[in-house]
């Protein structure tokens, strides 16, 4: 079960953090990975480890938040691969700043890469699957996309992936008899190239108070969510709002 040899998985914002665990997990079960972001260096090192799991992978340097770069991978991606079959959307990021002190342009570059640059994505990488009849679309959303945090100041953040839940919603409805699933997986913390280890320090007391595990999440805990909504086993699970949040949401 959730064989995914013979698939073509595309991963946004690959290069580091959880983006690196997703094209690791997908890559186990046996698909071959495109894997996109800006920093082509640090692609290089992630497809090494994919390449090593005896699968194909493909480092496309991109800026989600442009639509040509974004068709410009589609098309490297179809050269290399001839198909697409799952998608998922991680690029992203935030930045802790009070609404009222928050620039235009930092709430504009959050929206944009979070919210604008999975639109493209999911718009171009979705016409191939369609033409297909076959795809499954992951968006990864946030547990602040789902209700607001007293401990930071993170409007732009919570507001882009607010919208990203929706979206998915929307996406999941106007394509649910074309044979693609769209979903969302909202985790809670976990440690990443913005959330360093200092970083995870200095908010290990609110996430402790605030999960029902007392934790944030760790390494590969999100990996059976990934692999579960990329499968072809998944048929009929679409507009799914997936948490994986040690039961944050539920306190």
């Amino acid at each position: 079960m959730f064989d995914l040899t013979g698939n073509v998985a595309v991963v946004t914002g690959a290069s580091v953090g959880l983006g690196r665990q997703f094209a690791l997990a997908l890559a186990r079960q046996g698909a071959d990975v495109a894997i996109l972001a800006r920093r082509k260096e640090k692609l290089a090192e992630v497809a090494k480890e994919v390449e090593a799991l005896g699968v194909r992978c493909l480092p496309v340097g991109c800026d989600v938040t442009d639509v040509a770069q974004v068709q410009n991978a589609v098309q490297a991606v179809l050269d290399a691969f001839g198909t697409v079959d799952i998608l998922v959307n991680n690029a992203g990021g935030g930045s802790c700043i009070p609404l009222e002190e928050l620039p235009e342009e930092e709430w504009r570059k959050v929206l944009s890469l979070d919210l604008d640059g999975s639109f493209y994505c999911m718009k171009h990488f979705g016409k191939v699957m369609l033409e297909k009849g076959y795809g499954r679309v992951i968006n990864i959303a946030s547990i602040l996309g789902k209700g607001g945090l007293k401990e930071l100041p993170v409007i732009a953040y919570a507001s882009a992936k607010g919208g990203v839940i929706n979206m998915t919603r929307q996406a999941a409805i106007e394509w649910a008899t074309r044979g693609v699933t769209v979903n969302a997986l909202c985790p809670s913390f976990f440690a990443s190239e913005s959330n360093g280890p200092e970083a995870m320090e200095s908010m290990n007391d609110f996430i402790c108070n605030r999960s029902a595990m007392c934790r944030p999440g760790k390494e590969g805990e999100l990996d059976s969510s990934i692999v579960f909504l990329a499968a072809r086993e998944s048929s009929y699970v679409t507009a799914a709002i997936l948490t994986c949040d040690g039961g944050w949401t539920a306190v």
